[in-house]
C-alpha cells in the first residue's frame, strides 16, 4: 500500500465502536498485510488496527497530525491518534514510522538517514618545488574522505589574482601527478578544494585550503 489519505473522520472518537481512520484493518481475516510508505495526515486516526488483526507489518509511514489541530482544540476529549492499535500486544509489527501519538504502538519511530558530507582540511605536497616534466604527490586529509572521493581544485596561476577551477583534479587521498613540460614557471597557489562522491556533481562549496607548488627550472 502506498497512498496519501487525509480528512477522514473529523469527529470525537471517545466511546465509539466504529473508529474513523485514514488507513485501517478492522475485521477478522485482515491479517498478514504490509502497510508501507503511506502518508496519513489530518484524519481522526491515521492508521487503525482492530482487535482481531494479526501478522500485519506497518513500516516506513508518515503518520502525523491525526486528529488535525482544529479537532483537537474543539473536541479535547477525542481519542484519535496517529496510530491506534487495538490488537493484542505483539500481534502486529510497527517499525520505522514517523508519528507523534499512538495507542499500543511504538511512536515515534523516525526514519533516520545519516548523510556524510565530505570536507577537506589540508593539502600537502611531497615536494615544494618541481620542474616541468617532473611529478609530485598531493595528499589530502579531512572528514568522510575515501579513495573513491573526487576532488576539484581552485587555484591561481603564477602572477595571477584570478581563481580558476579544474574539475576532478584527482580521485583518491594521495595521487602522483605529472607536470606537463610546457607548464608556466612560478608559484601555483591552491585556494580551495571541493570534495564530492559523484564525479559529475560539482555543485558544492570549496573548502578554504591553501598550498603552494613552485614550478622552477632545476639545474642538474
Amino acid at each position: 500500500m502506498r497512498n496519501l489519505v487525509s480528512g477522514n473522520g473529523y469527529s470525537d472518537q471517545t466511546g465509539t465502536t466504529v473508529t474513523n481512520f485514514g488507513i485501517g484493518l478492522t475485521v477478522a481475516g485482515s491479517n498478514d498485510n504490509l502497510i508501507e510508505d503511506n502518508n496519513a495526515v489530518g484524519n481522526a486516526n491515521g492508521i487503525y488496527l482492530g482487535p482481531p488483526t494479526i501478522g500485519n507489518i506497518v513500516r516506513g509511514n508518515v503518520i502525523t497530525g491525526n486528529p488535525p489541530i482544529q479537532v483537537s482544540n474543539s473536541i479535547p476529549s477525542t481519542s484519535g491518534v496517529d496510530i491506534r492499535n487495538l490488537s493484542a500486544a505483539g500481534a502486529n509489527t510497527f517499525t520505522d514510522n514517523l508519528c507523534v501519538t499512538s495507542t499500543n504502538a511504538p511512536c515515534p519511530g523516525t526514519r533516520r538517514k545519516v548523510i556524510s558530507i565530505p570536507s577537506v582540511v589540508s593539502l600537502t605536497f611531497d615536494v615544494v618545488r618541481v620542474r616541468p616534466g617532473g611529478s609530485f604527490t598531493a595528499a589530502l586529509s579531512g572528514n568522510n574522505l575515501t579513495d573513491k572521493t573526487f576532488f576539484d581544485v581552485r587555484f591561481r596561476r603564477p602572477g595571477s589574482t584570478t581563481d580558476e577551477v579544474t574539475f576532478n583534479w584527482q580521485q583518491g587521498l594521495s595521487v602522483r601527478t605529472s607536470v606537463p613540460a610546457d607548464t608556466a614557471l612560478g608559484d601555483w597557489i591552491i585556494t580551495g578544494i571541493r570534495a564530492h562522491q559523484d564525479g559529475d556533481d560539482h555543485s558544492g562549496p570549496f573548502d578554504p585550503v591553501s598550498a603552494v607548488l613552485s614550478v622552477i627550472v632545476i639545474p642538474f
